[in-house]
């Protein structure tokens, strides 16, 4: 019994249970059993109050209602609390009957315990948000805030979280601050409150517990607060103690970074290389990082390895560090691949001044190795626009001058120039260069004021001398050909004293310009000069224009040097001379000596004539009014029949001339009555015809000659038709030619004036643009053997190759290849040549290029062409060296497309031969020398992405085909090559 009561009080002591409960124990069991089970609850001794809980609801018959929905409550929660199979579902099906049970309020503390313990954050926080926080103890409202603001902190409710534990680190005792003061000391933390952070994590540093889990949050925070030298020494200290492997990597970076924000790079280097070995997944941020750092120790191979990691990123760090990857380029010469960097970084958005920086580079190295995907011009151009007022500005619009310089666009580098605010020695003298370069392309496309605006632009300056007298020269060219033949001697004389690639020529030019000048004996003494020295091309033009000069002044004409000897000049001297001057074309001199006859020997018997013959010179000279006053004169005056009537016939003939035909057509009619049926009659019907062929008026002609009594047969009326036809025709008035041609045919003549008719008519056709008419009276002429038959076939076989109908055109070019007429001939090689080249029929095409090739007459661009089409047969059929060796000749042309290919052709077999660098270099110089060139620079940079293949570099290889695919549509078979190049990249 005594140990029985011992026990006894240790119960009543253990669970508070007063001296009435005592005593309802011996009379209530049951009822004491029920508080049991409530206090057993209430001190947590869960499994027991749970096994008299359900005793209760189970056995206990006498239990009330609101007894029995506690015990089956508690019964339930308790499982829920101690994780129990199926008891959620009990809960659960607790809840449906009891929907509003006032016994939730009790559980939820536990609940929540429940929850958190199962990291269901959310039923966690719903659970303690239904707490009644005033019925609990001060140290339950302690673990009652530190369990809000752990289930906050865990669903990301940080400054919810941190609130709650403040609270709660204010009532906690000391044994629970040190946890919350970590948590807090985290939050803060992560909120980047280092000060916060500090100040909680300063009061655990030193307990044994958190020594270890707080240090690395000092690294870190000295870190976030620049405070380097700090990171730094906490660090090291860290590095030193027994930490794993993870933990060490993470201090290492810390160290390394602190390192690179001191610029000590040398001390970062190997705490981010030890970091580095340890990652499995490498961020942007540490490949940018480390390749930075090794740039700056100047390993730029290493630089390069980590910068190519950050391909086809997209972002602020990529950008930058794109534009490292270039400068790291840079740095190991290697420019082709620089270029591509930097422009990838100034082609995003994320950094103005990145963006800035690496377009000035891209512009640069554009301008420096040339660009083959856009033009430098176009780059550093863009780069101007883009920063006006950039403190570079005045050198990179220098450049720009001197891009479009090198690229040949001489008119962009002068608007560039112009557009300079000041300028330099330096771009004074490409001023005068490209004005002069300029004024000669002007000149050759037969645009002189454009020329000479060009060469007095380029004479403003006098850097280059002999640019400076080439303008000059060249400059005189253009008055010449203006017919300002002064003005060109001029020039001509400021340079005898001068040295110039043209000088050789000079005498020559100033012959002539004396010569047109008609200042006859300089222009001889400047061609016997030039004939000392002259180039062969122009040494028999040079000996016949002093021919003619002899002539004119009489040298070599040994009547007139004997009339000029005669000191008693007589009349008929004076005739004669003036007729062999008129012979000789020298009309004025030729008037100038019958005045002197007329004057000195106003009864002469050549007077008469001596007026008729200067009516024929003012004629010849155009000068019909003072040519019909003479004639007026023989007309008024003369006795002589003969010379009145044909005075009179001239005098219409001039009316004629004067587009008077009206009133020449009257005096003509009227001569016609005058000299009906007589020799004159023939001369006045001849002299009237222009009018009537002019007017198409061939009735009329007919009826005017047979009342005068001249017959016209039906052979003259056609002879007449055909007359005016080819009279346009020569004219080049083909339409007009046309009516007359189709009225001549119809009168169905014979013989070869058919032919050369049928044929005109044709090439009138054709000249007018009506082809369908011209191929079928063409093909008339074409398939019958006459004088025609070459020349109708040779335009057939033009039209069909204009129309792209190569296989007519090859019918009538096999029939002409043949012909007698050298020029048709060689015309039919060249573009049979053509044509079998574009059929790949290589063996053909190289049998007429050989042909054309030795065809000396032919002009440089046919024989040119077909240099290039034996260089491609010669390549197809696999014959490499001697392909090479063609192609090598044509490398400087100045046919930009076949220069071009040359080079295409150069870098295809560097390529082939695996000189890989030697060929990615070579295309460069394609892209920078012949960027309009787009099909050849599009083959090219396949070749490039090949090259790039061979040369292990997959980046370049990749970004060099997406280039291509994405620019170069236009050519679907280029990129479809590219897309199989990009395939073997992936592989």
């Amino acid at each position: 019994m005594k140990s029985k009561k011992i026990l006894l009080a240790a119960a009543v002591v253990y669970f508070g249970i007063s001296e009435a409960q005592q005593s309802q124990y011996f009379t209530q069991k049951e009822n004491y059993r029920f508080n049991l089970a409530e206090n057993l609850y209430q001190t947590k001794i869960y499994n027991a109050s749970q096994f008299e809980y359900a005793r209760q609801y189970f056995y206990n018959q006498n239990l009330s209602r609101s007894r029995k929905e506690a015990a089956q409550f508690f019964d339930n929660i308790i499982g829920v609390i101690l994780q129990k199979n199926h008891a959620e579902e009990g809960l659960t099906a607790f809840m449906k009957e009891y929907p509003n049970s006032a016994y939730f309020a009790q559980a939820n503390l536990p609940l929540a315990d429940y929850y958190l313990a199962k990291k269901d954050f959310d039923k966690a926080l719903e659970t303690l948000k239904k707490v009644n926080q005033y019925q609990l103890s001060k140290e339950e409202n302690t673990q009652y805030i530190l369990k809000l603001g752990y289930a906050k902190f865990m669903l990301g409710d940080s400054k919810g979280a941190t609130d709650a534990l403040e609270e709660a680190y204010k009532t906690a005792d000391e044994s629970q601050k040190g946890d919350i003061a970590y948590m807090l000391g985290h939050l803060y933390y992560s909120n980047r409150q280092n000060d916060k952070a500090f100040q909680y994590f300063d009061s655990v540093k030193d307990q044994p517990k958190y020594s270890k889990l707080v240090r690395p949050y000092y690294v870190q925070m000295y870190y976030n607060d620049k405070d380097y030298d700090k990171a730094i020494t906490e660090g090291n200290a860290l590095l030193n103690e027994d930490i794993s492997d993870s933990y060490k990597a993470e201090v290492h970076k810390i160290i390394g970074e602190s390192y690179f924000m001191k610029n000590d790079y040398n001390s970062a280097y190997p705490h981010l290389k030890d970091y580095l070995s340890v990652q499995q997944n490498l961020s942007e941020n540490d490949l940018y990082e480390m390749g930075f750092v090794a740039a700056q120790l100047k390993k730029y191979d290493e630089a390069v390895s980590y910068y190519n990691q950050l391909l086809n990123s997209n972002s602020a760090l990529a950008q930058n560090a794109y534009y490292q990857l270039g400068n790291a380029y840079l740095a190991v010469d290697k420019k082709q691949e620089a270029l591509s960097a930097f422009r990838s970084s100034y082609q995003m958005n994320y950094d103005p001044k990145v963006k800035k920086l690496a377009h000035e580079q891209y512009a640069k190295l554009s301008y420096d190795i040339g660009n083959p995907f856009e033009s430098p011009s176009t780059v550093i151009q863009n780069y101007i626009n883009e920063n006006q007022d950039a403190g570079n500005a005045s050198e990179m619009r220098s450049l720009l001058v001197k891009s479009y310089l090198y690229s040949g666009n001489f008119k962009e580098t002068l608007n560039a120039i112009d557009k300079l605010k000041t300028s330099s020695p330096d771009i004074d003298k490409v001023d005068q260069e490209v004005s002069y370069l300029l004024g000669t392309e002007e000149f050759n496309k037969g645009n002189y004021d454009e020329a000479e605006k060009y060469f007095l632009r380029s004479l403003e300056f006098d850097i280059n001398k002999e640019f400076n007298s080439r303008a000059l020269y060249w400059l005189g060219q253009v008055y010449y050909q203006k017919g300002n033949y002064p003005s060109a001697i001029v020039r001509y004389e400021k340079l005898l004293n001068e040295t110039f690639p043209e000088k050789q020529q000079l005498p020559y030019d100033l012959g002539y310009a004396y010569f047109k000048s008609k200042k006859f004996d300089q222009a001889a003494t400047y061609f016997k000069q030039y004939l000392t020295n002259p180039k062969p091309e122009f040494k028999n033009d040079a000996e016949l224009r002093l021919a003619d000069i002899h002539y004119a002044n009489n040298d070599l004409n040994e009547a007139i040097a004997i009339y000029d000897k005669n000191e008693d000049t007589t009349d008929y001297t004076l005739y004669q001379k003036a007729m062999a001057l008129g012979f000789k074309g020298d009309t004025q001199a030729k008037i100038t000596n019958l005045s002197s006859l007329l004057s000195k020997y106003p009864g002469s018997e050549y007077y008469d004539d001596a007026q008729y013959e200067i009516g024929t010179a003012y004629a010849a000279q155009d000068d019909f009014n003072n040519s019909n006053d003479f004639f007026n004169k023989v007309i008024k005056t003369s006795s002589d029949k003969d010379l009145v009537a044909n005075a009179s016939i001239y005098r219409a003939q001039n009316y004629i001339d004067q587009n008077q035909n009206d009133k020449a057509l009257s005096e003509l009619k009227s001569l016609g009555e005058q000299y009906k049926n007589t020799p004159y009659a023939e001369k006045i019907v001849q002299a009237a015809k222009p009018i009537f062929t002019k007017n198409g008026d061939v009735a009329g002609y007919e009826s005017f000659a047979k009342n005068i009594g001249i017959n016209v047969d039906a052979a003259e009326i056609d002879e007449i038709n055909l007359s005016t036809a080819k009279q346009y025709f020569t004219k080049k008035d083909y339409k007009s030619a046309i009516s007359y041609y189709e009225k001549y045919l119809t009168q169905n003549p014979t013989g070869e004036g058919l032919y050369q008719a049928k044929y005109e008519l044709g090439e009138s056709y054709y000249q007018t643009n009506n082809t369908t008419k011209a191929l079928l009276v063409l093909q008339e002429v074409a398939n019958v053997q006459n004088d025609y038959q070459d020349d109708a076939q040779t335009r057939l076989a033009q039209i069909y190759v204009t129309q792209g109908d190569t296989q007519e055109a090859k019918k009538y070019l096999e029939n002409i290849k043949n012909s007698s007429n050298v020029s048709i001939k060689n015309y039919a090689n060249v573009e049979l040549m053509k044509i079998y080249a574009d059929e790949k029929n290589f063996s053909q095409a190289e049998k007429l290029a050989d042909a054309v090739i030795a065809n000396t007459k032919n002009s440089a661009a046919v024989i040119e062409t077909a240099k290039v089409i034996k260089a491609r047969s010669l390549m197809n059929s696999g014959k490499d060296k001697d392909a090479q060796t063609a192609y090598a000749s044509l490398e400087k042309s100045s046919n930009t497309s076949v220069a071009a290919e040359s080079l295409y052709a150069k870098a295809f077999y560097q390529n082939k031969g695996k000189s890989f660098k030697s060929s990615n270099e070579t295309i460069f110089k394609l892209a920078n020398n012949y960027a309009s060139e787009e099909y050849w620079g599009a083959k090219a940079l396949v070749l490039m992405a090949k090259n790039y293949l061979g040369l292990k570099d997959n980046y370049q290889a990749s970004y060099t085909c997406d280039q291509i695919i994405e620019n170069y549509k236009d050519f679907p078979e280029i990129v479809a090559e590219a897309k199989e190049v990009k395939k073997q990249i992936k592989k």
